[in-house]
This record gives structure tokens, C-alpha cells and sequence, in this order.
């Protein structure tokens, strides 16, 4: 099989375990969305008033922000019957954070794509170097980031459960979706500047049937009644963490 098939090969495959990643939560399992088995109970948080998804759109980073980059507007499911299935109940904010659900019962919720601008290949670039050009534009580049507000403490709580989940789930989980499976291998804690009122940072490291790893890597930042997510993603097995630049200019803006 020559280098390009290979190539080609390793990129379907990676989509697929993407795709499983997005539908994970969407059969029935034993976590309910907005507190589950995995203790992220955030709806009877007592006192204050989460901001609209509105104001959250304010906040988030935009163009001007960051003239380096490419913003877009990003969606995410908010569905309050949607769930998380995991083999471990521990494990259950990171598998929702995998399949971009909100942690716990939210008031708002809005997102942005941050896109590093693609140097195209040359004109007379081989078939390999443009899989390459484009591995690296939509692979490595690519940060997702959301907003989410909360009333009361549910923010802080929402924190925590991430938290307590990275370390208890070090050692790897599986994440269902219907009758496929997705195999966490690892949860590894990655160094993260402070930012907002806490932040932390870790990587999924995913196992494919063909023996290939992708790696997810997360940012938390809580700032208030605001927990913002950043997520990347490599599909061919490198770890690529959020720009520092990203991170910064969104933890500028949460108030």
C-alpha cells in the first residue's frame, strides 16, 4: 500500500472515531444530563442569575481579537434530555466534554471555531504534501471554544467535577455511543498558566482498531459564574494543545 493510501487511511479513520465521539451521548445511559451518576449537580446551585446566551456572545473572542486567526461561530447541543454513557460514573464530565455537552444544567451557552489561516501548498506541491497542507489546517489548528454560565455556584461545581475526573480516570474509560464503543486509554494532566479564577488543562488519549491514537486536548478556565472550554484535536496521534494566544484573549474577556 503506498504512502498516500496509508495516509488516507489513517485520516477516515480518525473522522469515523470523531464521529462516535459527537454521537456518544445520544442513546440512553446511566448519567442524566445536569447531574448524573458523575455528581455534576449544578441546578440547585442556590442565589444568582446565569447570563443569557446572549451576553455570552459578547464575551467571546471575535476577529479583532485575534487578526491572526479565523473565528466562526460554533454550535453545541443543549438538549437537557441527552446523556452520557461511560463505563466508569467518575468519568462522566470528561465523556461529556468529548462529545461537546454542556457540564450540568446551564443558562446560556455560545461558541466560537478559532482557525490558525492555512499556508497553502505550492502549486506544484505532490498529492502527499497537500494531505499534509490540509492535516495541518484542519487537524492541528483548529480550537473550539465555548462559553457556558451558570447560576449560583454551578460553575464552580462544574469545575470540580472535571477535576475530581481527571484523576480518577487516569487510568482510561469507555465511552458509549448505541452499540460502538470509544476507548479513553488515557486522561493526563497537562501544565496550564492561571487563568480567570482557576483553570486546569488535560489530554484524552484515544486508542483506533488500527492501532493509531488520537489525542484530544482540553482547556478549563472558570472565571465567576463562567467556565469556558477550549478543545483540540489531532487526528494523526501528535499533541497539540490551544494556542496560548486563544486562551488568553478569551480569558481576557470573561467578566
Amino acid at each position: 500500500m503506498g504512502t498516500t493510501s496509508v495516509r488516507r487511511g489513517v485520516l477516515a479513520a480518525a473522522a469515523v472515531s470523531l464521529c462516535l465521539l459527537a454521537t456518544a451521548c445520544d442513546s440512553g445511559g446511566s448519567a442524566e444530563a445536569g447531574g448524573g451518576s458523575g455528581d455534576v449537580r449544578t441546578d440547585a446551585a442556590p442565589g444568582g442569575t446565569a447570563k443569557s446566551a446572549a451576553a455570552l456572545t459578547r464575551m467571546l473572542v471575535a476577529p479583532a481579537d485575534l487578526p491572526e486567526y479565523t473565528v466562526e461561530e460554533k454550535f453545541r447541543k443543549t438538549d437537557p434530555e441527552q446523556k452520557a454513557e461511560t463505563d466508569k460514573a467518575a468519568c462522566e464530565p470528561l465523556v461529556r466534554a468529548q462529545a461537546r455537552m454542556p457540564l450540568g444544567k446551564v443558562g446560556g451557552t455560545a461558541g466560537v471555531s478559532v482557525l490558525g489561516k492555512p499556508e497553502p501548498a505550492p502549486a506544484d506541491a505532490s498529492e502527499d504534501e497537500k494531505l499534509d497542507a490540509l492535516r495541518q489546517s484542519s487537524g492541528r489548528k483548529g480550537t473550539t471554544v465555548f462559553l457556558d454560565s451558570y447560576a449560583g455556584k454551578g460553575a464552580e461545581e462544574a469545575f470540580a467535577a472535571v477535576k475530581r475526573a481527571v484523576t480518577a480516570c487516569a487510568g482510561g474509560y469507555t465511552a458509549f455511543g448505541g452499540p460502538k464503543a470509544v476507548r479513553v486509554e488515557q486522561v493526563l494532566p497537562v501544565t496550564q498558566d492561571p487563568a480567570g479564577d482557576e483553570s486546569l488543562a488535560f489530554r484524552l488519549v484515544l486508542g483506533m482498531r488500527d492501532g493509531q491514537k488520537t489525542n484530544m486536548q482540553f482547556v478549563f478556565v472558570r472565571k465567576g459564574d463562567v467556565l469556558a472550554t477550549f478543545e483540540v484535536l489531532s487526528l494523526l496521534g501528535d499533541a497539540p494543545q490551544p494556542p496560548k494566544a486563544v486562551v488568553e484573549a478569551q480569558s481576557k474577556k470573561l467578566v
